[in-house]
Protein backbone atom coordinates (compact mmCIF):
# COMPACT_ATOMS: atom_id res chain seq x y z
CA UNK A 1 0.00 0.00 0.00
CA UNK A 2 1.62 3.44 -1.39
CA UNK A 3 0.97 6.85 -0.57
CA UNK A 4 0.89 7.77 -4.45
CA UNK A 5 -1.31 10.73 -3.82
CA UNK A 6 -4.45 12.14 -1.37
CA UNK A 7 -6.71 9.57 -2.89
CA UNK A 8 -5.36 6.74 -4.33
CA UNK A 9 -7.08 3.89 -6.23
CA UNK A 10 -4.89 1.37 -4.18
CA UNK A 11 -5.39 2.79 -0.76
CA UNK A 12 -8.51 0.64 1.28
CA UNK A 13 -9.52 4.14 3.13
CA UNK A 14 -10.49 5.94 -0.31
CA UNK A 15 -12.68 3.22 -1.09
CA UNK A 16 -13.93 3.25 2.21
CA UNK A 17 -14.53 6.93 1.61
CA UNK A 18 -16.04 6.04 -2.15
CA UNK A 19 -18.30 3.73 0.15
CA UNK A 20 -19.45 5.77 2.72
CA UNK A 21 -19.76 8.93 0.47
CA UNK A 22 -22.10 6.74 -2.09
CA UNK A 23 -24.25 5.24 0.70
CA UNK A 24 -25.00 8.55 1.76
CA UNK A 25 -25.69 9.89 -1.64
CA UNK A 26 -28.03 6.68 -2.23
CA UNK A 27 -29.22 7.10 1.51
CA UNK A 28 -30.07 11.13 0.52
CA UNK A 29 -31.59 10.09 -2.87
CA UNK A 30 -34.10 7.24 -1.84
CA UNK A 31 -33.96 7.42 1.94
CA UNK A 32 -34.71 10.39 2.67
CA UNK A 33 -38.62 10.49 2.16
CA UNK A 34 -38.92 7.42 3.73
CA UNK A 35 -36.33 8.75 6.70
CA UNK A 36 -38.11 11.76 6.76
CA UNK A 37 -41.46 10.62 7.00
CA UNK A 38 -40.12 8.02 9.60
CA UNK A 39 -39.04 10.80 11.72
CA UNK A 40 -41.96 12.62 11.20
CA UNK A 41 -44.08 10.13 12.30
CA UNK A 42 -42.13 9.35 15.27
CA UNK A 43 -41.84 12.84 16.16
CA UNK A 44 -45.78 13.45 15.82
CA UNK A 45 -46.21 10.48 18.14
CA UNK A 46 -43.77 11.51 20.35
CA UNK A 47 -45.40 15.14 20.81
CA UNK A 48 -48.86 13.27 20.54
CA UNK A 49 -47.92 11.28 23.64
CA UNK A 50 -46.63 14.41 25.20
CA UNK A 51 -49.78 16.55 24.39
CA UNK A 52 -51.72 13.37 25.61
CA UNK A 53 -49.41 13.28 29.31
CA UNK A 54 -49.85 17.03 29.22
CA UNK A 55 -53.67 16.51 28.88
CA UNK A 56 -53.67 13.91 31.45
CA UNK A 57 -52.04 15.63 33.73
CA UNK A 58 -54.00 18.83 33.35
CA UNK A 59 -57.17 16.65 34.26
CA UNK A 60 -55.60 15.00 36.96
CA UNK A 61 -54.94 18.33 38.67
CA UNK A 62 -57.85 19.64 37.71
CA UNK A 63 -59.31 16.29 39.04
CA UNK A 64 -57.21 17.01 42.52
CA UNK A 65 -58.30 20.85 42.74
CA UNK A 66 -61.97 19.47 42.25
CA UNK A 67 -61.83 16.62 45.14
CA UNK A 68 -59.58 18.87 47.27
CA UNK A 69 -62.97 21.41 46.84
CA UNK A 70 -65.01 18.29 47.87
CA UNK A 71 -63.01 17.30 50.37
CA UNK A 72 -63.59 21.26 52.04
CA UNK A 73 -66.75 21.46 51.24
CA UNK A 74 -67.55 18.02 53.28
CA UNK A 75 -65.06 19.33 56.17
CA UNK A 76 -67.27 22.59 56.67
CA UNK A 77 -70.77 20.96 55.71
CA UNK A 78 -69.69 18.05 58.42
CA UNK A 79 -69.19 21.27 60.93
CA UNK A 80 -72.01 22.86 60.17
CA UNK A 81 -73.95 19.51 61.19
CA UNK A 82 -71.85 19.60 64.06
CA UNK A 83 -72.53 23.03 64.77
CA UNK A 84 -76.53 22.74 64.36
CA UNK A 85 -76.64 19.25 66.16
CA UNK A 86 -74.49 21.24 69.29
CA UNK A 87 -77.35 24.55 68.57
CA UNK A 88 -80.21 21.59 68.81
CA UNK A 89 -79.12 19.73 71.60
CA UNK A 90 -79.11 23.27 73.78
CA UNK A 91 -82.17 24.18 72.56
CA UNK A 92 -83.96 21.01 73.07
CA UNK A 93 -82.36 20.85 76.89
CA UNK A 94 -83.45 24.37 77.31
CA UNK A 95 -87.28 23.18 75.70
CA UNK A 96 -86.83 20.48 78.27
CA UNK A 97 -85.68 22.23 81.26
CA UNK A 98 -88.56 25.07 80.03
CA UNK A 99 -91.43 21.83 79.94
CA UNK A 100 -90.43 20.26 83.32
CA UNK A 101 -89.98 23.55 85.03
CA UNK A 102 -93.65 24.56 83.71
CA UNK A 103 -94.73 20.97 84.48
CA UNK A 104 -93.34 21.79 88.32
CA UNK A 105 -95.19 25.47 88.23
CA UNK A 106 -98.73 23.24 86.92
CA UNK A 107 -98.20 20.66 89.93
CA UNK A 108 -97.46 23.51 92.45
CA UNK A 109 -100.63 25.67 91.08
CA UNK A 110 -102.83 22.43 91.47
CA UNK A 111 -101.29 21.50 94.86
CA UNK A 112 -102.04 24.60 95.84
CA UNK A 113 -105.18 25.09 94.69
CA UNK A 114 -106.22 21.27 96.17
CA UNK A 115 -104.39 23.10 99.86
CA UNK A 116 -106.94 25.89 99.05
CA UNK A 117 -110.26 23.97 98.96
CA UNK A 118 -108.96 21.23 101.61
CA UNK A 119 -108.65 24.20 103.63
CA UNK A 120 -111.94 25.70 102.79
CA UNK A 121 -113.65 22.38 102.98
CA UNK A 122 -112.19 22.15 106.96
CA UNK A 123 -113.57 25.31 107.88
CA UNK A 124 -116.94 25.04 106.16
CA UNK A 125 -116.96 21.81 108.29
CA UNK A 126 -115.55 23.35 111.44
CA UNK A 127 -118.48 26.29 110.86
CA UNK A 128 -120.64 23.58 110.47
CA UNK A 129 -119.90 21.65 113.38
CA UNK A 130 -119.66 25.08 115.42
CA UNK A 131 -123.24 25.57 113.86
CA UNK A 132 -124.70 22.06 115.26
CA UNK A 133 -122.34 22.62 118.58
CA UNK A 134 -124.17 26.38 119.02
CA UNK A 135 -127.73 25.04 117.90
CA UNK A 136 -127.42 22.07 120.22
CA UNK A 137 -126.00 24.14 122.99
CA UNK A 138 -129.02 26.63 122.41
CA UNK A 139 -131.52 23.45 122.33
CA UNK A 140 -129.92 22.49 125.56
CA UNK A 141 -130.29 25.65 127.33
CA UNK A 142 -133.73 26.47 126.25
CA UNK A 143 -134.69 22.71 127.48
CA UNK A 144 -132.94 23.39 130.39
CA UNK A 145 -134.79 27.17 130.57
CA UNK A 146 -137.95 25.19 129.43
CA UNK A 147 -138.01 22.53 132.19
CA UNK A 148 -136.99 25.07 135.02
CA UNK A 149 -139.77 27.54 133.92
CA UNK A 150 -142.64 24.71 133.32
CA UNK A 151 -141.41 23.12 136.95
CA UNK A 152 -142.17 26.80 138.33
CA UNK A 153 -144.86 26.84 136.58
CA UNK A 154 -146.38 23.44 137.20
CA UNK A 155 -145.22 24.35 141.22
CA UNK A 156 -147.19 27.33 140.65
CA UNK A 157 -150.11 26.39 138.70
CA UNK A 158 -150.29 23.48 142.02
CA UNK A 159 -150.33 26.36 144.77
CA UNK A 160 -152.67 28.32 142.38
CA UNK A 161 -155.06 25.07 142.78
CA UNK A 162 -154.14 24.21 146.36
CA UNK A 163 -155.27 28.01 146.99
CA UNK A 164 -158.69 27.75 145.50
CA UNK A 165 -159.37 24.54 146.79
CA UNK A 166 -158.68 25.83 150.42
Amino acid sequence: MGHDGFLSLADAHTWVLFATIGFVAVVWKYGRAPIAAFLDARTAKIKAALDEAERLKTEAQDLLADVQKKHRDAIQTSQKIIDSARENAVRIQKEAEQRLSDSVKRREAQLIERIKRAEAAALQELRDQAADIAAKSAEILLQEAMSKRSSKLVDEAIADISKQAA
